[in-house]
């Protein structure tokens, strides 16, 4: 009986040592008190992905320059909602889903704009990337997509016009 005593204390004692590296092992850090957030520094926005930084861009002042002399063909590559919501006057809405499927149909007379409101002009820089990859030159991402041409008192519309 002794023998089979010391042999259950001997097992609940490697029970003990298993549990407590077990817990000790998934211990995760205490998330930071409320002061210590207040003196952390602002997180950077995450940089562009290198395959965006590529594609041809436009700026603001170009552009507006070549919707003055309807010179341009725009294309806004949001959803209905945002374009109904606002978007550059003359602007075709694409989304960007459907931007190869339309390629056909564009016209190519004058150069193509695509735009956005993505951060980077992550979905205009792809539009032109299917663009160039069907055939299309000379088309480029609006640098700063519609919140920059707003921000500039640049002309926008609402709804179908």
């Amino acid at each position: 009986m002794k023998k089979n005593l010391v042999f259950v204390a001997a097992a609940i004692a490697v029970v003990a040592l298993v549990a407590f590296a077990v817990v000790r092992s998934n211990k995760t850090a205490a998330p930071p008190s409320v002061a210590e957030t207040a003196t952390m520094p602002a997180a950077a926005p995450a940089p562009a992905p290198a395959a965006m930084t590529d594609a041809p861009r436009i700026d603001q002042a170009e552009l507006k320059a070549l919707v003055d002399s309807n010179n341009v063909t725009l294309l806004d590559v949001r959803d209905a909602d945002a374009y109904l919501a606002s978007h550059i006057p003359g602007s075709l809405q694409i989304p960007l889903s459907r931007v190869e499927g339309e390629v056909p149909y564009l016209p190519k007379e004058k150069p193509i704009v695509a735009y956005c409101t993505c951060p980077h002009d992550e979905a205009a820089v792809e539009a032109v990337q299917i663009l160039e990859h069907a055939g299309v030159r000379g088309s480029r991402a609006l640098r700063g997509g519609l919140q920059e041409w707003t921000r500039l008192g640049y002309p926008t519309a609402t709804g179908r016009n």
